[in-house]
């Protein structure tokens, strides 16, 4: 769990990209750089509308156009200029990437799970370790909280976002992190989150805890 070195606490708006492409065709997008779809957009569009009345400070997101497309409406309302890291990116899948998700029920599979367990290096040929995932997004978070004041967004991708928030909050079970749900934790002793939904009839609707169904 990361500790907060400055006076005030900090707190972190979390956020998944919208819908992109690949996700709407179920493909295996990893690093792949696929833009939003129509649905993706409007999704963007209920994260600037939830963050409206926050005083956001920095907006980081991965360099991935998806991720970047998904913060724009939230940056230009704020009048924010997003910073793009290439380390927030999403964990690269290999020889896997664009293709259709049921791959992961042919052989494949058990070498992208061995893959997502690593602890012997094992990567999906021309792909990434869990050991080198984990190492630069730990790296970068810390880079980020030792510079950052106030109130920031993060907009990155599912894996990318279940490791923050493991590192933040401490936690020692997965975490499903969906774009229909905003993660705002705030980092004290001990760190606190809510979930916040995104469109839909609860749109807006904050929930204490750790809401992931």
């Amino acid at each position: 769990m990361f500790e907060n070195n400055s006076s005030a606490p900090k707190r972190l708006f979390l956020a998944r990209h919208g819908e992109s492409v690949a996700n709407q065709q179920k493909l295996i997008s990893g690093q792949l750089d696929t833009p939003l779809t129509g649905k993706g957009k409007d999704q963007a569009q209920w994260l600037c509308d939830v963050l409206k009345n926050e005083s956001l400070s920095a907006i980081y997101t991965s360099s991935l156009s998806r991720a970047v497309e998904t913060a724009k409406p939230t940056a230009n309302y704020h009048g924010i200029e997003i910073q793009q890291i290439d380390n927030l990116k999403e964990i690269h899948f290999g020889l896997l990437q664009g293709n259709p998700v049921d791959v992961l029920d042919t052989p494949p599979q058990a070498l992208c799970q061995n893959s997502m367990k690593d602890t012997q290096g094992l990567a999906i040929t021309g792909g990434e370790t869990l050991t080198t995932f984990e190492r630069r997004i730990t790296d970068q978070l810390e880079l980020m909280l030792q510079h950052h004041r106030g109130i920031a967004l993060i907009v990155a991708h599912r894996n990318t976002n279940e490791m923050i928030l493991s590192k933040l909050l401490g936690l020692t079970h997965a975490v499903n992190v969906k774009n229909k749900y905003l993660y705002e934790i705030t980092l004290g002793d001990p760190p606190s989150v809510n979930t916040i939904r995104l469109g839909g009839e609860f749109h807006g609707k904050k929930f204490v805890g750790l809401k992931d169904e």
